[in-house]
């Protein structure tokens, strides 16, 4: 319910409410006070200008065309939607919607009698058309449940089979220091490192006594730690692209900001620790 309508619920269910007393109802919503006193103000602003409430002596009431329009929220924005959801084929797939228009519908019903009346006289289902719904929804979830089983068997065995996978972590020192665990536990004697501009490719050359290749180097695995390094020092030269490295199974990414490391599960798994 709009706060324009809340307002006016409270002033047709207490009439001639002082502003006290309509501000200790209003505010039960709102976390901060000072919000609660500003939007009541600027409310009651607006429905006594535009003729929803009269104030007398800093006293208000309802007015017809307020209730009018409290009556005009619950028919055409709950009774209606719930007479054309609960109507539908398969009411279950607007099933939060359903459960939030009732939850409104049974709350002002519990408040006001002459809207529960309304409510009642408007609805166009029984109540055993829900009752057929929530058959439908336990049937849902139960089918729900059976899948999330199912998927989740799944992905168990697709981790258990080496489908591949993928994790970033931001470029540091720390992540630079896994890297270098990971790598080295690979069985390649080598690692192929590709980078942009070609002047990381000639550091790396000079500090890691890599073999130069068309657009990569080749570096040893006991001089990885120094490849690593020379990345490390020029991160900020990879906006345009990312640096690699390469091992037999595995491929390392190299932003600015962040290290991806893909390849199969168990060996990228390590890589997340």
């Amino acid at each position: 319910m709009t706060t324009k309508n809340a307002i006016l619920l409270i002033a047709k269910q207490n009439p001639g409410i002082d502003y006290n007393s309509l501000l200790t109802k209003f505010s039960h919503s709102y976390s901060n006070p000072n919000s609660a006193r500003a939007a009541l103000s600027r409310s009651l602003k607006d429905l006594t200008t535009l003729g929803y409430l009269v104030r007398k002596e800093n006293r208000y009431s309802l007015l017809e065309k307020g209730e009018a329009e409290i009556y005009s929220e619950i028919k055409n924005k709950l009774v209606l939607g719930l007479n054309m959801e609960v109507g539908q084929k398969r009411a279950v797939d607007a099933i939060d919607s359903i459960v939030a228009k009732l939850q409104v519908l049974i709350e002002r019903g519990r408040q006001d009698r002459d809207l529960l009346k309304t409510s009642k006289g408007s609805l166009d289902f029984p109540v055993s058309e829900l009752d057929a719904i929530s058959e439908s929804l336990d049937k849902k979830v139960r089918h729900l449940e059976y899948i999330s089983r199912v998927f989740s068997e799944q992905v168990r065995a697709m981790k258990e089979l080496g489908f591949n996978d993928s994790f970033a972590r931001a470029f540091d020192e720390h992540s630079v220091s896994s890297l270098l665990l990971v790598f080295s536990g690979q069985p390649d004697q080598e690692f192929i490192i590709e980078a942009e501009p070609q002047a990381v490719l000639g550091a790396i050359c000079e500090k890691a006594s890599a073999k130069a290749r068309p657009g990569s180097v080749a570096v040893a695995k006991d001089s990885l730690r120094a490849a690593l390094a020379v990345l490390s020092e020029n991160k900020g030269l990879f906006n345009a692209g990312p640096a690699r490295l390469f091992s037999s199974s595995l491929r390392a990414e190299f932003f600015p900001d962040r290290v991806v490391v893909s390849g199969p599960f168990n060996e990228v798994s390590k890589w997340k620790q």
